[in-house]
Parts: structure tokens; sequence; C-alpha cells
């Protein structure tokens, strides 16, 4: 090869080259022509025109700027909305489902959540079949699972779920069923904990600041989509007990565990579904405890505590009692396990018995019940302190003035309370009694036991 004929060569490449870029830049400024004029055409609202002119846009133009899917989709969006004649609003929802289509071919891995947008499209506009929205949804929530965070869509598929197992030709075995509402629960676990997170803080944050406009549209938000989730996830759990027995679930879950021994979400999820069920079998306990120590929360360490309590195990359901206190941020829940403690030292161990009910008051001044609780162990303990007899009997009025303290404190137990007051003061002592001891109205009684407590002596 000659010298002249490589530089004609280099020559006609680079005027290829010149010639190719010179066409990429005109197609460029086109696409910009066009695309200012598809926004100005945006803004009239016509969509029909919006339309052709998406169209023009996208044969020259479609892969330059994901924009103006985006546009087009949310226009039509309201276009299928507004549409009154149903011809209409399917020749939108069909021209609506291409564009969700052309959009990820065009750009992948976009997270735009298309799949599910077009089912729901369909689900909401009653269009194509059960099987045929369960199949984007199930597709979705493989490959597109960061884009499941609305409630509505999540029960949509929980249910369609179900459907599939109840349809006549049965696509999904019982194991299937599971396996698939098991990660429903684990996504729903996942979004609420998230919500859950933003309403502690912003609250926390209310105590001291006032909450900006946004802060409080934010921490409204939350609450109202950390309830919605729990809704989710109680019609899946009802739809799963009508088809699942508790062979079923200890079957499938025994098979599960080993590979979901380290998952606390899975744990709290088993052990709840096997209580709910009632399959308090091994593999119930297995699960509880296993939970407890991984992701110990106030219910673990509750559940475990109603487990010992049914085998009579005191020291462990005071333990597992005392863990789920400690682990508590609800006041009224924290008094409740306190007051649970108490009564189960009951009689056996007074001290400690009033110990905790004192901490239940102390965390909710209105438990009532454990001022009923503590004037009941007082009255139990008549013959255990007091230097003679006189004092024995006087420790019915410490039971009595507590008893009353019980209806001060909760209203509806007045009734009750002055009830169980009135008995205990017939079995202190009577006008004659404290004259025969010489004692006198208004007098301070204390009781040096584990009671450590005084009594003023009435006016009889």
């Amino acid at each position: 090869m000659t010298k002249n004929s490589l530089n004609i060569k280099s020559a006609l490449f680079l005027l290829a080259l010149l010639l190719n870029c010179t066409i990429i830049f005109a197609q460029e400024a086109q696409c910009k022509t066009k695309f200012v004029a598809f926004q100005e055409v945006a803004k009239e609202g016509d969509f029909d025109a919006i339309y052709t002119s998406w169209l023009d846009l996208r044969k020259t133009c479609g892969a330059s700027d994901e924009t103006i899917f985006l546009k087009t989709e949310e226009l039509l969006s309201k276009k299928v909305e507004e549409a009154s004649a149903s011809d209409e609003k399917n020749q939108m929802i069909q021209k609506l489902i291409s564009i969700y289509d052309d959009h990820d071919k065009t750009f992948l891995n976009n997270k735009k959540g298309n799949r599910i947008s077009k089912a729901i499209l369909l689900y909401e506009n009653k269009q194509g079949t059960s099987k045929e929205i369960y199949a984007f949804l199930d597709q979705a929530f493989k490959t597109d699972n960061d884009s499941f965070t609305s409630p509505n869509v999540l029960n949509i598929y929980a249910d369609l779920i179900i459907a599939e197992y109840n349809a006549p030709e049965k696509k999904l075995t019982i194991d299937q069923v599971l396996e698939k509402g098991d990660k429903v629960f684990e996504k729903v676990q996942s979004e609420s904990k998230k919500h859950e997170l933003t309403i502690e803080n912003l609250t926390l944050k209310s105590q001291t600041q006032t909450l900006t406009s946004d802060e409080k549209n934010v921490l409204q938000i939350a609450k109202t989509t950390f309830s919605d989730l729990g809704l989710v996830a109680g019609n899946l759990n009802g739809n799963i007990d009508k088809i699942a027995n508790c062979e079923t679930l200890t079957a499938f879950y025994q098979k599960e565990f080993d590979k979901n021994a380290e998952n606390g979400f899975w744990l709290e999820r088993v052990s709840e579904r096997l209580n709910a069920k009632n399959c308090k079998a091994d593999l119930y306990l297995k699960v509880s405890e296993k939970w407890n120590q991984v992701s110990p929360t106030a219910k673990s360490s509750y559940n475990l505590a109603l487990i010992a309590r049914q085998n009579r195990n005191q020291e462990k359901t005071i333990e597992y009692f005392a863990q789920s206190a400690s682990l508590q941020k609800d006041v009224a829940k924290k008094a409740d396990l306190f007051y649970l403690i108490a009564t189960t030292y009951g009689n056996r161990n007074k001290p400690k018995a009033k110990e905790f009910a004192e901490k239940a008051i102390e965390a909710k001044p209105s438990s009532g019940k454990s001022y009923i609780f503590l004037a009941q162990l007082y009255a139990s303990s008549s013959n255990e302190c007091g230097k003679d007899d006189f004092e024995k009997k006087a420790i019915y009025w410490l039971a009595s003035n507590t008893a009353k303290q019980a209806g001060i404190v909760e209203p509806m137990l007045k009734k009750s309370a002055d009830q169980l007051a009135d008995g205990f003061s017939k079995s202190a002592p009577s006008k004659a009694e404290v004259s025969q001891a010489k004692r006198k109205t208004g007098e301070q009684l204390s009781f040096d036991c584990w009671i450590g407590e005084t009594v003023s002596i009435p006016k009889l």
C-alpha cells in the first residue's frame, strides 16, 4: 500500500467522523428544540396533543432524556383518572402501559417501579386478570423490592398471593404461600421499623422543641403509614390462619429454622404466628428463646415469661417479666409488667411483691389494681406484723386506707375498692378495743416488719 493511498483513507475516515459528529450535534439541537416544544404542549393540558408530541419526541430522541417518560406518565395518569367514558379510559390505560414498558426497555434499572405502577393501574381500573396483576407484582417484588413501600401495594400483593392459592387450579402450594407471605411480612416489618423510628425521634423532639410544619407533616404521614402497615400484617395473618394449621406451620418453619436462626425479623414473625394459632409445641419455645437471644424486645421476653408461668417456673417468669419491663418504652405497659412481677411474687415473697407493686404505682400513679393488690397483701399479714394483738388487727386500717386509694386514683374501681375497704375496716379494732388498749384517735402506729408503713388510728 502506497503512502498516498494511506493518506486518502485517513482523510476519508476523518471526513466521515466529522460528518457523523455534525449529524449528532444537529440531532441533539433538534432534540432540545423538540423537548422545549413538548414542555410547552404539556403546560396546555391537551392530552391528545401531549401524546402526539411525546410520540414524535420518543421516535427522534427517545433515549436522550428520561424526563419525557416521567412527564408523560404523570400526565397520562391524570388522564386515566379524569376519563369518564370507558372506551377513552381503556385507550389511555393501554397507552400508559406501553409507556411504562418502553420506559423500562429504554432506561434499564431505572428504579421507578413501573411494574408496580402497571399492576396497580390495571387493578384499580379493573383491567386484566388477577393472575396477570399477580405476575407483575410478584416479579416486581423480586426485582424492585425497594419500591414496595406502599401499604396499599403490599396489601394487594398479599391478597393476590392468597387468591393464587385459593384458585381452582391452585398455582401455589401452602409452603409457597408461607414463603411468599413471610417475605411480605419481612418487608412490612422493615418499613414499619423505619416509620416507628421517625415517630419516636420526632415525638421526642416535640417534647422540648416546636416541630416545623414539614416535621409535623412527616410525623403524621409516618403515623398513618405505620398504622396502615399494621393492617396489612393483620390482614395477611388472618388469611394465612384460614389456610394453615399447626401441623402445616410447624412442618414448614422447622425446615426453615436453621437458615433463619439469626434473623430477628423471621424469629419474631414465626413466634407470633405460632402463638396466634396456639401452636405451643417445642418449636414455639425454641423460636421464642432464639428470638429473645438474637433480638430481645419487650414482646420477646414477655412471651417467654408467659411460657415460664404456664410451666410454673416462678424464677424464670419473674426474670423474663423484669427483662420485658426494662425493654418496654410505654410507661403504662411497663407499670403492668411491674404489677405482674408483684403478683408473681405474691405471698411467697411479700417484701418483693410490695417493692414491685410500688414500682407499678410510680410508673403509673393511676394503677388502682396495684393499690388493691397492696391492700390485700397487707391484710394477709395481720398475724405477721405488730407487737401485740391490737397492732396486728390495726393492719386492717392500713389495708382499708390502701384499698380506698385505688378508687381515688382509678374512679372505675371506686365501688369495688370501697366495698373491699369496708370489709377490712370490720376486721380492724373497734372503738371499745381502742379504748381498752389505751390508744387515742390520730395516734400513729408503725409496722416495723416488711410492711414498713404507718397508719393513724381513725375516729370511730
